[in-house]
């Protein structure tokens, strides 16, 4: 081969490395259990999450690489450019800084875009049966011990701002049998992923909900605010397949991994 024709091979084969290097989509989440969302590495399903984010890659011609990692390290390399997103997250102003979330735009003060959530999802208070906590929307009363949630999380921001968080912060499966055992007030989880919890520890008959939750959100899967930048059309490519994918399956997830969880 003449080197006269190697520059012309080289501008001929580039577009074919710059479209694999953007076919690669690096989705972190965290690597504690949240059954039936994602599950741990023994469980024969992925989980609901995982699925509707696969469903959607394979949709927007995506090569998917899914990473495991606590869910403060899956926020540092999302800012950092390491993860091209993460899941699952509740908006909020200050996580602009983590990365993009679908339509968002702070300069414009524009909202972010709820029919690219991934899915909405509610954190109810669990208390002992016999317990005498009462939650009206807006403050408890009968604390004696406070309450707790996943530290990192929203839930856990509120019962701080609420001034009512526990000093304990046990992992969840730890703070039910604390609630239990009366030396918590009460616990607060995702409803889904807290029914597992309780179905597994034996618990259904020494817990309940109070009606009112403490909150009510949408989670959503923000990309770094680097890949939107480089690759904006592939960003919102699957997002629109992520919106795409959860209208299609949202009768038949919830049914394979929500009633069961009930």
């Amino acid at each position: 081969m003449r080197l006269s024709l190697l520059p012309t091979l080289f501008l001929t084969l580039m577009p074919t490395f710059v479209l694999a290097e953007q076919s690669l989509l690096r989705i972190c989440y965290e690597n504690e259990d949240s059954t039936p969302f994602w599950s741990d590495y023994k469980q024969a399903k992925p989980g609901l999450i995982v699925e509707l984010v696969q469903s959607a890659a394979q949709q927007a011609g995506l090569r998917l690489e899914l990473q495991r990692r606590p869910w403060k390290r899956c926020i540092l390399q999302l800012q950092s450019g390491q993860s091209d997103g993460i899941f699952a997250a509740i908006w909020q102003a200050d996580r602009d800084v983590w990365g993009q979330f679908p339509g968002r735009d702070p300069e414009r003060q524009e909202a972010v875009d709820r029919d690219y959530r991934l899915w909405q999802v509610d954190y109810p208070i669990i208390i002992s049966t016999d317990s005498l906590l009462q939650w009206n929307g807006q403050q408890f009363k009968g604390l004696q011990y406070g309450l707790s949630a996943p530290l990192g999380y929203i839930a856990s921001q509120r019962l701080r701002a609420l001034g009512v968080q526990a000093k304990v912060n046990p992992s969840a499966e730890k703070a039910l049998q604390l609630v239990t055992l009366g030396r918590l007030d009460g616990y607060v989880i995702e409803r889904h992923i807290g029914n597992t919890h309780i179905r597994k520890l034996g618990l259904q008959s020494d817990l309940k909900m109070l009606p009112l939750p403490l909150l009510q959100a949408d989670w959503y899967l923000p990309l770094s605010h680097q890949f939107t930048r480089q690759y904006p059309q592939q960003a919102q490519r699957f997002w629109q397949a992520l919106r795409d994918q959860r209208l299609r399956q949202e009768t038949d997830l919830s049914q394979r991994y929500l009633q069961l969880s009930d």
